[in-house]
């Protein structure tokens, strides 16, 4: 039975979650409030409620974001793209296989939606080389980037679950467990992505087909639905635009009309500024919003504008200086949920976007005032020194891997650190928050980067929400809501083999991470599962690893993983592509994170 203090967390978890999961609440936000609630409630005292921000776990987050920044400013992910690339030749399935297995190593020594953002451009790169649908490749590179993420130390969830294990047990869970256990569940999903997933998975040619046979800005403009949304437009001696800057004109905020070049004189202005003055005589190039959203003809009679009969084809927009570019939102970014009109993005970025591409379809209208969302892809057209600039912004990716690495230089450096970092991880007792912190000074100290560098690169929404979550912990098991929780389980299949207990436990997991994230999942379900590990005649550090591990099946939605997210505007997925992709595959990795942890279990220490 409950007791009411435990039946009140319950109600606040729930509560939680549900603002959560509906995007009410920021995530980071909703651990503070949690925080706060555990506080005033009085199930925590003031320093139990705050202790998460000076865990080792969190210590040891902020220094794998300072790592993973080191490696990819030494350009040490794009080198292994390239040698990969040019191994896998016109080879598709090479490609596949070897992408997908580079974006799990790195994901085994940096935050996995890292790892798929850093592989992902070389991917489309390399996909558009030989002619393979962006769609085969990315959904691949996801699952890559979670199987990577189970044989390693290096994971949130795996971070999270080794501190519980280290306070209910008096040892911490280490890299060798993880590795040990989890190799061969990662191992046989990776194969079964490689020889299976990716020949399922529907051809589409959305957001990341760019350049293909070289016709970047034709295949754009068709993809983007602007292939007959192309217009020109003359400013006739009575318009009342004569002598009216761009930005007042008001042809994108009411009519929907995007002007992307002026014809003057004999020369064409491309992605002129806002404070370009209007003129009797210039000839607008605009693209048009989609067919019965904004009149074109509207703004013609009330504007005095007069369309041009000639047709106008994308590939006008192949000046030398200007062209169009696709970006998506990187997995730092702080853009999320504001709108363009907000962030003043032309301005900022002197660039236009024309469309945004979401969930297998382009947005032409109301663009303004469309609030950004994790895995937006915009297509934006502008100078190609603009577009250049904007791949070193933390706040996109550019689906172009062109430039060369900032500090090539400190290549060697950066990978001796993080080797060093992983066989000290393995072969010593130190706590993984020092080894990963002494490896993030010496990253600073050898140059790979520099301290603001380290401070941007470091994701503090998902620090302060890994440190509101931790105390969550200490309530479950203070409440009592661990033993009761857990007590219903063991009645169902109390008395049964070590298999069926590791087999539940780890599946209600890899259920529960499709709805919250692994994070969450690892504090609510962690504490649960180790109090019932002992009474099954589990091992509690079995149980913690396979529950750890099981965080990681985040294959089933494309919200269950912010990798899964990343990929899908660029894929052009749609949710239930990852439902058909991914169902098989959770399975399987249940299964065998079931199987491993039995076989291998044993071999751990006690």
């Amino acid at each position: 039975m409950l007791s009411l203090s435990a039946i009140g967390l319950l109600l606040i978890l729930i509560l939680m979650a549900g603002l959560m999961i509906s995007g009410a609440l920021r995530p980071d936000l909703a651990a503070l409030i949690l925080v706060l609630g555990l506080s005033f409630s009085g199930l925590l005292s003031p320093q139990e409620a705050f202790s998460g921000f000076s865990r080792s776990a969190v210590i040891a987050l902020i220094a794998l974001f300072i790592l993973t920044a080191g490696l990819n400013r030494t350009g040490v992910s794009r080198i292994l793209g390239e040698r990969l690339s040019r191994w896998a030749g016109d080879s598709p399935p090479r490609l596949v296989a070897g992408m997908t297995l580079l974006t799990a190593l790195l994901s085994m020594t940096m935050n996995s939606v890292t790892a798929a953002a850093v592989t992902m451009p070389l991917a489309v790169q390399a996909a558009r080389r030989i002619g393979l649908a962006p769609s085969r490749i990315l959904i691949p590179i996801a699952y890559g980037a979670l199987l990577g993420g189970m044989p390693t130390l290096f994971t949130t969830a795996n971070l999270l679950l080794s501190g519980l294990v280290r306070e209910s047990q008096g040892r911490s869970l280490t890299m060798l467990d993880f590795f040990v256990v989890g190799f061969f569940p990662a191992l046989l999903g990776l194969l079964w992505v490689i020889l299976v997933t990716w020949r399922n998975l529907p051809e589409r040619f959305p957001a990341g087909q760019l350049m293909r046979l070289h016709r970047l800005n034709r295949e754009l403009a068709e993809i983007y639905g602007l292939k007959d949304g192309l217009t020109e437009l003359l400013i006739e001696p009575a318009s009342p635009l004569s002598g009216v800057s761009l930005g007042e004109s008001e042809l994108a905020s009411r009519y929907q009309l995007m002007v992307i070049g002026i014809r003057r004189g004999g020369r064409l202005i491309l992605s002129p500024t806002r404070s370009e003055t209007l003129q009797p005589g210039d000839v607008l190039l605009v693209a048009a919003g989609p067919p019965g959203e904004a009149s074109l003809e509207e703004a013609a009679r009330t504007l005095r504008l007069r369309p041009l009969p000639r047709p106008i084809a994308p590939e006008v927009l192949e000046a030398g200086e200007a062209g169009l570019m696709e970006i998506l939102l990187s997995p730092h970014t702080t853009l999320i949920g504001r709108t363009l009109r907000e962030l003043r993005f032309r301005e900022r970025y002197g660039l236009q976007v024309l469309a945004i591409w979401r969930e297998g379809r382009p947005i032409r209208a109301g663009l303004a005032d469309e609030r950004l969302r994790f895995g937006d892809a915009l297509l934006v057209y502008g100078p190609w020194e603009r577009i250049r600039i904007l791949q070193g912004d933390p706040e996109f990716i550019v689906l172009q891997a062109d430039g060369e690495p900032i500090r090539p230089s400190r290549r060697i450096p950066a990978i001796g650190i993080m080797l060093g970092v992983i066989l000290a991880s393995i072969l010593t007792s130190r706590s993984v928050a020092e080894v990963t912190m002494a490896g993030a000074v010496l990253m600073i100290l050898a140059g790979c980067l520099t301290m603001e560098e380290a401070y941007r690169a470091i994701e503090w929404p998902t620090v302060f929400m890994v440190a509101g979550l931790l105390p969550l912990s200490i309530a479950i098991s203070r409440t009592g809501a661990a033993e009761g929780l857990g007590a219903l389980l063991l009645h169902e299949i109390g008395g049964a083999s070590p298999w069926i207990g590791i087999f539940v436990f780890a599946g209600i997991s890899a259920v529960l991470t499709q709805v919250l994230s692994a994070s969450v999942t690892a504090v609510v379900w962690g504490p649960i599962a180790l109090r019932a590990a002992p009474v099954l005649g589990i091992p509690p550090h079995w149980m913690g690893v396979a529950v750890a591990l099981a965080t990681s099946a985040a294959f089933l939605t494309p919200m269950a993983h912010p990798a899964n997210a990343l990929v899908m505007g660029a894929g052009g997925y749609r949710p239930k592509d990852f439902l058909k992709a991914g169902l098989p595959l959770w399975v399987l990795t249940v299964g065998a994170i079931t199987l491993s942890t039995v076989w291998f279990g044993r071999w751990l220490p006690h």
